[in-house]
């Protein structure tokens, strides 16, 4: 259904909306006064003379400038001084060329640092300290790392600041085993000489989720500040912790008798649910701290996070303090809970406040455009006001226009807002990659995946995921593996995030083994990580391991979900007994859980596949909201079950009901249209799919037609949409051709097909079958023998055809030709008695194909 613009009227916007005048006064001035400071101490380098002056008046001199330099981020004139100093002789010293590698490492400037330091006639942790802190600055984090190895085997003997630095580097280079040889190191050496060592343990510890060891370290510190309780709460918080949480640590610090500060707050409310939230929102008024800016705003996020944006609007009205961070909050508060138009109001009123718009109300505003029912237009409104603020090509906004253009499907428009980032970050190039994803364009971004590596920028977690989701999607087997490889080579141990996408490709790829190996190697494995084997085992059709696992997560504590209950249906649906899926849906009722449409869609289809077409009938009614899975679900059951009729008058039932079919729906429809020979009707309602509905036909609904004319014997049709269908046809559609044939006596027609489809698909067995049978029914037994032929030169096999039946609760299969079954002689006995009966009622069975 369109969605209806959000008109955003400019005459209502704030009045100075252009983001150059808004930074202009105050920041202007600094700048002034800088650049002014700048051009001064350059003026007076020029002019300095060394004659007359003492040894430490020119480092005090030379030092100033540097300053001034750091703080300008003037690259140029640092260099411009360096080559004065050389041109004038003057030698920098260590203290002033420490100065050099903090001057280059803040304005960015890295390798330039690097050189200075390998130039260096001597060096003192000082000088390893400003390289190490400019590699952390500036992201490069593994190059900190072999820094601070080549550091030790230098003999240099690290401090405080180096350790900090290095703790810093090993959380930002994601690499768990990294962190665990720094922390193992800093105990051997006896270093622990501060608290803020331990602090930054516990932070490290907590970026790799690791919070058990972040709990370890905190227990084994003698003296603990408020920083250290921040950190364990922040950690807890972040990491969703089962056993003793975040409110819980909260609970022993005030215990402990420190007063907890709006750090440690804005931790606590990111990770509570309601009830918490309330509470800990009733601690901050006892403390007085509900006027608190910060506070406040984090009160503000939480409530929004909740659903509950009148209550955030009431801290809100309560806040002494109203600064863009609080405005910004409110406003996503609404925005991001349904209340757009309350949203846009408060965004008018900023300015009337006196506070003007920042980069991050706009990217609010742009994520609400994005995750809201909001149109295009309005998003391309906000694109032309971010224009207006001169705030187009800042990476926050240029990030937020990539999702959300690729929300709305534009993706030359997502594009076209990463190319005019001025500085892409690795979120700007995740952003595309996984706008690419969201729109099925899967080699483009594992291209732009790669992209970004070859430009520098090293990939995170996210970028793992996004390039193995393409991966499995595109079953690139190869590629694949590699992404893994690279994962692995740059030290990466998978987390419960990582480890989900590695199992999901790898279970896309039919390598359940290699899925599995990744889900053991997962130390803190979470529910995602647990659905997703599960998942990849119903996927592919491993039954008894699908059920074990829901066992074993059970054990760990972990309850299952309403997808856990749906893959794990969709295992048992594959098997020819009911009793497991009975046992499943036993647990879903015991769970008290009101049963989502995903899991009743799974029990209706797993019950109609075991042909138990009643007990379908049962989940269907008693589910209190039927959605169009459900209906869909249940109209596939009729057909599966072989009630065409029933189908059909349950789509006009659905209809009345006013439940708007989808894209399943009519997939469901035309398959009982092909079942009931009923093509004039199938007819009708794929032109319905379009002009009463807006559904652009699939190719399964294109395939679907294809069968429904050929089934019907209207084998010219047939062929005649298949090559004027808007889809590259593949050989499934010619093989449904080619059995049409067959089923009809059309050779020729025939013939033509299997061309197609050898060119396609040259090892499908079932194709050659149908083409030898068509050869069979006319007799022509020589070019029966040649298919025979073709089939072995191209290394085909037919399968041989097989089936399965349940006796009280165990499945017994049979296979054509077998007499390996212990009732073998009763069974044959059977069918022969049979075979006499139906022939006694004048049944001629058809022998013309039992050359197969």
């Amino acid at each position: 259904m369109a969605t209806s613009p959000i008109i955003i009227n400019p005459s209502l916007l704030p009045p100075t909306i252009s983001h150059t005048s808004r930074a202009s006064h105050s920041s202007s001035m600094n700048t002034s006064n800088h650049y002014s400071s700048l051009q001064s101490a350059m003026k007076s380098l020029e002019q300095y003379s060394l004659e007359g002056k003492r040894a430490e008046d020119h480092q005090a001199f030379f030092n100033s400038i540097i300053s001034t330099c750091i703080t300008n981020k003037a690259f140029r004139e640092a260099n411009h001084l360096r080559a004065h100093m050389a041109r004038i002789g003057y030698e920098p010293g260590l203290f002033l060329d420490n100065q050099f590698i903090n001057l280059y490492a803040k304005c960015g400037q890295i390798e330039v640092a690097r050189e200075v330091f390998d130039n260096m006639p001597e060096r003192n942790v000082v000088s390893w300290n400003a390289l190490l802190s400019g590699y952390c600055s500036n992201g490069y984090y593994l190059d900190a790392l072999k820094l601070f190895c080549y550091m030790i085997e230098t003999g240099q003997g690290p401090n405080d600041p180096t350790l900090l630095s290095v703790l810093r580097a090993s959380a930002g280079s994601r690499n768990a085993e990294h962190g665990r040889q720094i922390h193992s190191y800093i105990l051997k050496m006896g270093l622990f000489s501060c608290i803020t060592l331990s602090n930054a343990l516990i932070g490290m510890y907590s970026k790799f989720c690791r919070t058990r060891d972040a709990e370890l370290v905190f227990d084994s510190m003698a003296e603990k500040d408020e920083v250290s309780w921040n950190s364990i709460i922040a950690a807890k918080a972040q990491n969703g912790v089962r056993g003793m949480g975040a409110m819980d640590m909260f609970v022993e610090m005030l215990k402990g008798g420190l007063p907890p500060d709006d750090y440690t707050f804005g931790s606590l409310l990111a990770s509570v649910g309601l009830i918490g939230v309330e509470e800990i929102h009733a601690q901050i008024t006892k403390r007085g701290l509900g006027g608190n800016v910060i506070v406040g705003s984090a009160l503000l996020d939480a409530y929004a996070r909740c659903s509950n944006p009148q209550d955030a609007c009431q801290v809100f009205k309560m806040m002494q303090e109203r600064n863009t961070v609080a405005w910004n909050s409110v406003i996503s508060a609404c925005l991001m809970n349904g209340m757009e138009h309350e949203g846009l109001k408060l965004y008018m009123q900023m300015a009337e406040w006196g506070v003007l718009p920042d980069e991050y109300t706009m990217s609010i505003l742009l994520r609400a455009a994005a995750a809201s029912q909001w149109s295009v237009i309005t998003g391309k409104q906000l694109h032309g006001l971010a224009v207006r603020m001169g705030l187009h090509m800042d990476t926050l906004i240029g990030n937020s226009l990539i999702t959300m253009y690729a929300k709305h499907e534009e993706i030359s428009d997502s594009w076209q807002a990463f190319k005019s980032i001025s500085e892409s970050d690795i979120i700007s190039w995740n952003s595309i990659v996984h706008a690419h994803l969201q729109n099925q364009q899967f080699e483009q971004a594992l291209a732009l995946y790669v992209q970004m590596k070859d430009s520098g920028i090293e990939p995170d977690e996210f970028s793992f995921v996004a390039a193995l989701v393409a991966c499995g999607e595109l079953a690139w087997r190869n590629t694949g593996r590699g992404v893994h490889c690279n994962l692995v080579k740059i030290g990466m141990t998978p987390d419960a995030f990582v480890g989900s996408a590695l199992i999901d490709m790898y279970s896309k790829f039919t390598a359940t083994s290699d899925a599995k190996r990744v889900f053991d190697e997962v130390e803190d494995k979470d529910l995602i990580t647990w659905n997703s084997m599960i998942s990849g085992f119903a996927q592919n059709s491993y039954v008894d391991e699908v059920l074990k696992l829901l066992s074993a997560m059970r054990i760990e504590n972990f309850e299952p979900d309403d997808f856990t209950f749906a893959s794990t249906l969709a295992a048992c649906a594959n098997t020819i007994t009911v009793e497991h899926g009975r046992q499943v849906h036993s647990l879903i009722l015991k769970s008290e859980q009101e049963m989502d449409a995903a899991v009743a869609n799974a029990l209706i289809t797993m019950y109609s596949r075991a042909g138990r077409e009643k007990e379908a009938e049962k989940v269907f009614s008693k589910l209190t909201v039927k959605n169009v899975i459900s209906w869909t679900a249940m109209i596939g059951a009729y057909i599966q079950c072989g009630y065409s009729e029933e189908a059909f008058q349950l789509f006009e039932q659905m209809e009345t009901c006013g439940v708007t079919p989808n894209e399943k729906t009519f997939i469901a429809i035309l398959t009982a249209c092909s079942y009931t020979g009923k093509s004039k009707v199938a007819e009708k309602y794929f032109k319905l799919m379009e002009t009463k509905y807006g559904i652009r036909p699939g190719f399964d609904h294109c395939a679907c037609m294809v069968d429904i004319l050929g089934r019907a014997g209207r084998l010219q049709e047939a062929e005649d949409f298949i090559e004027s269908m808007p889809y590259k046809p593949n050989a499934l559609v010619w093989k449904i051709l080619l059995s049409a044939c067959r089923i009809h006596g059309d050779l020729e027609r025939g013939k033509r097909s299997m061309k197609k489809i050898v060119a396609l698909d040259p090892g499908d067995s079932a194709a050659y079958v149908l083409l030898s049978n068509l050869y069979a029914s006319f007799g022509n037994w020589d070019s029966v023998m040649e298919v025979r032929q073709l089939m072995r030169e191209n290394g085909v096999k037919k399968e041989p055809g097989k089936s399965w039946i349940e006796v009280h609760n165990k499945a017994h299969e049979f296979v054509a030709g077998d007499c390996s079954h212990p009732q073998t002689n009763e069974i044959y006995s059977k069918l022969r008695e049979l075979l006499r009966q139906m022939k006694a009622e004048g049944y001629i069975p058809g022998v013309e194909f039992l050359i197969w």
